[in-house]
């Protein structure tokens, strides 16, 4: 095997039992390493000297079925860890397997340890979804098990006085999971999708006149999906000045009103441009004011 100076290979030896809670590492064999795991078909090994897969937990069946299920008693994996109810959900939702049965019940009777979990935790399995292609069926699943409300407590409340349904959002969330945007632009769009939720007057309608945008409704809105999962300040400011904008821009599109110089001169404005035209291509196709209920699950 020939490595350059610039390749880069993560070794990570298996682990045993804990211990104790102040042990550093334990070293263990590749069986007590996959009891650790968090499901069983992630739990698998390959051994390049003999060319076979090492399966301790029934790993491979499970992917032969299409299961999701977490590796020993689900309430005390939960119970352990929280973040492993957030791992679930992904896994099914990225791979369209099937949570067991088991694994699914005590899910549901657990969701409230997902407040316990620390926020930056919660901030990095979020952005993990935020940046996949299964962003609709994940959303699905979280508001399903009711994961969704205990993240997003003000979710909840938005729909039920809202008097639009969620057909726009989950459209929304579609477009996002479906392109090549960047994080911030998948913030962006993510936070869009929430605006006409708050404030009927942030519908796009080519009869109103320019809309006064409320920057303490951005901020609350941005504080309540971000900022409070200890996002960094500068992405946080920076996703905001573009939602903004995006919102303006997508004003002087349907106005047919000529861009200013100096907005074309704003560092994101070309990364505002293909948001813009996936935002119009939504729209045409969407009357938020006559679409009612709440969407079910595709």
């Amino acid at each position: 095997m020939y490595f350059t100076k610039k390749d880069y290979v993560e070794i990570s030896t298996f682990r045993g039992p804990e211990e104790n809670e102040d042990s550093l590492e334990n070293f263990g064999t590749p069986a007590e390493d996959a009891q650790r795991r968090d499901l069983t078909i992630n739990a698998l090994f390959y051994d390049p000297f003999k060319d076979e897969i090492l399966d301790y937990v029934g790993g491979l069946e499970d992917l032969r079925k299409g299961i999701v299920r977490v590796i020993g008693e689900p309430e005390e994996r939960y119970t352990k860890d929280p973040v492993r109810m957030l791992r679930v959900i992904r896994h099914s939702a990225r791979t369209g397997f099937e949570i067991e049965e088991k694994t699914w019940e005590h899910l549901l009777k657990n969701v409230a340890l997902i407040k316990k979990v620390p926020k930056e935790r919660l901030r990095d399995e979020i952005l993990k979804d935020l940046s996949g292609f299964w962003l609709t069926k994940w959303f699905f699943l979280l508001k399903k098990s009711g994961l969704l409300y205990e993240i997003y407590p003000f979710y909840k409340n938005l729909i039920e006085n809202s008097a639009f349904s969620e057909k726009f959002f989950i459209k929304i969330l579609k477009l996002i999971e479906k392109s090549q945007f960047n994080l911030e632009q998948r913030i962006v769009l993510f936070s869009y999708a929430f605006l006409p939720l708050i404030n009927r007057n942030y519908i796009p309608n080519l009869r109103e006149e320019k809309p006064t945008f409320e920057r303490k409704e951005l901020v609350k809105l941005f504080w309540a999906l971000f900022f409070t999962f200890r996002f960094q300040r500068k992405l946080f400011e920076i996703s905001m000045d573009m939602l903004r904008d995006l919102y303006k821009l997508l004003y002087f599109k349907l106005k047919k009103k000529e861009v200013s110089r100096r907005f074309r001169r704003k560092p994101y404005f070309f990364e505002l441009l293909p948001l813009l035209d996936n935002l119009l291509s939504v729209l045409k196709n969407t009357n938020l004011k006559s679409e009612g209920g709440v969407t079910d699950e595709p």
